[in-house]
């Protein structure tokens, strides 16, 4: 899996807050699995962090349960400021995953979006066939002919 991380993560409310919960958040953006029920999950073993990020599993445990604390000064004001909430002994549901997905998905689809139409306007401009009434009606218009001579034109080549 992976994750995008946005620079908000860095000049939010958890300014301040230490190494390890901002050690802990791109492991959960990135391993972090969409749910239909809880709508993200994540598994957070201290033990297997701690030999992960090389902290004291007592200071992985600190910062999980930091995640896992309300905040008052949180932009996001969904479980209190919560970025975590705890389902199981391991399991944790991420608070605004979807929120951040789907930022990253419509910044996916404009950037696509952009390739695309670079590509189309890089192409040579081809000429549209003319089908046989617009010949006639673009002969006429060129030898002045008027609206009404044009329309009596249209209706003959049909």
């Amino acid at each position: 899996m992976f994750g995008k991380l946005f620079a908000s993560l860095y000049t939010g409310s958890m300014f301040g807050a230490g190494p390890v919960p901002f050690a802990l958040m791109p492991y959960i953006i990135a391993t972090a699995r969409p749910d239909s029920k809880v709508g993200a999950q994540v598994e957070l073993n201290p033990k297997l962090l701690a030999a992960i990020i090389g902290a004291p599993e007592s200071e992985i445990q600190a910062g999980i349960d930091y995640l896992c604390s309300p905040d008052p000064d949180s932009r996001s004001t969904e479980e209190g400021g919560r970025r975590l909430v705890k389902l199981g002994p391991f399991d944790y549901r991420v608070v605004n995953y979807a929120k951040y997905r789907a930022i990253r998905d419509e910044e996916e689809r404009r950037s696509q979006n952009r390739d695309a139409q670079a590509r189309f306007r890089a192409k040579p401009k081809r000429r549209r066939t003319l089908l046989p009434g617009e010949m006639v009606d673009r002969r006429l218009e060129a030898a002045g002919a008027t609206q009404e001579e044009r329309d009596r034109a249209q209706e003959a080549t049909l």
